[in-house]
């Protein structure tokens, strides 16, 4: 999937997840943001959307990776507020 930068309109989100650790334990990101998002995604009926927000550009990778496994559709990323990068998750 191609982040976007764009103004095109978001999907309309039902939950948010926001996700900043510090620069320091960006290595953690991984390990930690894609059971919070599963976690999160428990509280949502099948159809509703997450958005997520994180300032590791590594989450990128790892958000197309578990939306692939887990089946939860990816809609959408933006790349739009360095270092912040969004993407919404739609709950399978």
């Amino acid at each position: 999937m191609d982040i976007l930068k764009t103004n095109d309109q978001d999907p309309t989100r039902d939950a948010l997840l926001e996700f900043y650790p510090e620069a320091s334990d960006t290595a953690s990101t991984s390990a930690l943001l894609t059971p919070m998002i599963k976690s999160k995604l428990t509280d949502n009926r099948s159809g509703q959307v997450l958005e997520v927000r994180v300032n590791d550009p590594a989450a990128r990778g790892d958000a197309e990776a578990w939306s692939c496994l887990s089946g939860n559709p990816l809609l959408k990323m933006v790349d739009d507020e360095e270092p912040i990068l969004r993407f919404f998750v739609k709950k399978k």
